[in-house]
This record gives C-alpha cells, structure tokens and sequence, in this order.
C-alpha cells in the first residue's frame, strides 16, 4: 500500500495543478467575464482604429476584450463611423472575430495614440507592451491609488 501512495499524490497534484499549466507556444485563447456586443466592438474598432488597417484594428480589438467594456474608448462616438465605406465595417467585424484568437500587443488593457495626442497621465502605472502605427500598447502593471 505504501508503494502506491506517491503515486496517488502524483495524481491528485496532476488533477489539482494541471489545468493551470499552459504549454509553451500555446494558442492564445481568451476567457472574458463580460463581453462586449459584436456591434458595439465593430463600431468601437472603426472608430479606434478605421485607419490603423487589419492589424491595427485586431490590436485594438484585443484591449477591448480583455477590458470587457467600451468605458474609455472615445472613439466609439467618432463622427465618421457612419460615413466609413463597407469594406471598412466588414474588416472591423473580420477584426473582431480574430482578436479572440491573437495577442500581438502580449497582455496589453490600454492603448493611446501618442504621436496625435500625446503620453496620457495613465501611463505611468502601465508598462508597453507593443507598438503598431499610429498605437502604442500598455499593460497596467501598478494598481492607482
């Protein structure tokens, strides 16, 4: 009996500790508390990102799943979103779809466009993470007072 009993702690901590170990080189796959409608997210990636091309729109894309929520995005109010051709809803929704599956900015919740605007007052909590055209990616790595 006393033989199988580290056998049987190799299996409970197997069973307890195995579903939290993600192999190396993994795909990327996203579990979100709350998750944002497809056509508030498309809307969301026009207005962020109408400019930003496929990449760019899956990069925003990917802040606003992990964010779960549109609070912060101003461009979902943008004036040319109504006025953007079809080709540019259909590649936001093509956007939206894959950035569940991707993680180019590697973890990032914000992003800012700081060449047109300038650093935000938020980065100093947050660390970058990724950079694509007009974007610059930030993951909040200190929790603000």
């Amino acid at each position: 009996m006393s033989q199988n009993r580290p056998c049987a702690v190799l299996l409970l901590l197997c069973l307890v500790f195995g579903p939290l170990i993600i192999p190396a080189g993994a795909p990327m796959a996203y579990a979100y508390a709350r998750e944002v409608p497809e056509d508030v997210a498309v809307r969301v990636l026009i207005g962020e990102a109408a400019d930003q091309g496929l990449k760019g729109m899956i990069c925003v894309g990917e802040v606003l799943r992990r964010r779960g929520s549109i609070k912060g995005f101003d461009g979902y109010r943008s004036k040319h979103i109504n006025s953007e051709p079809r080709s540019v809803w259909v590649k936001a929704a093509k956007a939206w779809e894959h950035c569940a599956h991707t993680n180019y900015t590697k973890g990032a919740d914000h992003f800012a466009n700081i060449r047109k605007f300038g650093k935000p007052w938020w980065v100093r909590y947050c660390v970058k993470t990724y950079e694509y055209k007009d974007h610059v990616f930030y993951k909040e790595i200190l929790q603000r007072a």
